[in-house]
């Protein structure tokens, strides 16, 4: 069912034109619950020559470092979405080639020597610098005709809202059984009730330059705030 559910509230989003400061739920003003402090950097491509594919394939990635500054023992399980300007999802994906982490742990070896792997991120995340963990979120290729897109970080505080949703449909069923993209049947919330939003951190960026081009810049941060999602 959390899969159900994860799956109904992109869709739900996807489909919302995107929102101006104000225009919905917006996080406390100051943190009513605990928050992990992120530091990143910005998303860089990536190619890699993986085993039996005649051409290299391409990455996006961003590595961060998280430090937990509440007063106690936090489970760390965050997400990572990029959304692009024409409103495509891309989930980071845990079965991406080891190749693929082992090129980007090279890559910053000197400037984040202990970068561990994104599956070895998640899990209780100890107070202190000392205990700080560095990461990385990576995503399979961006269409290069864009210009603009958004990470979506989540599971950096504990506050949530309970909203009602808008365009729920009594006369319409909640659930419906659908094929997922491994072949198994699953239950999917297609018109649910309620959502729960999440204080997520929205991170803003453009791509300048030709599509040709956009191979060698560095995307260009334009805005990041805390937004409920």
């Amino acid at each position: 069912m959390g899969y159900a559910l994860t799956a109904c509230v992109v869709m739900f989003l996807a489909q919302q034109p995107q929102a101006e400061v104000g225009t919905g739920p917006e996080p406390s003003p100051n943190p009513i619950s605990w928050e992990l402090e992120f530091k990143f950097l910005a998303p860089r491509r990536l190619e890699v020559q993986l085993p039996g594919h005649d051409q290299p394939e391409v990455y996006w990635y961003m590595v961060y470092t998280v430090t937990n500054t509440s007063n106690r023992t936090q489970r760390f399980f965050p997400t990572f979405q990029l959304v692009t300007e024409d409103l495509t999802v891309i989930d980071t994906d845990m079965g991406i080639s080891p190749l693929v982490f082992n090129a980007i742990k090279e890559r910053h070896k000197i400037t984040h020597p202990y970068l561990v792997h994104p599956t070895k991120a998640i899990g209780e995340l100890r107070v202190g610098d000392d205990n700080a963990r560095e990461s990385v979120a990576i995503w399979r290729q961006i269409d290069a005709n864009l210009n603009s897109f958004i990470v979506y970080v989540a599971g950096l505080s504990g506050e949530t809202r309970f909203v009602r949703n808008p365009a729920y449909d009594s006369s319409q069923p909640e659930t419906a059984n659908i094929i997922g993209p491994d072949g198994r049947e699953r239950e999917l919330v297609i018109n649910p009730k309620h959502f729960t939003l999440r204080k997520t951190l929205e991170i803003r960026y453009t791509l300048p330059g030709s599509p040709q081009s956009r191979r060698l810049v560095e995307p260009r941060r334009v805005g990041t705030r805390w937004i409920m999602r």
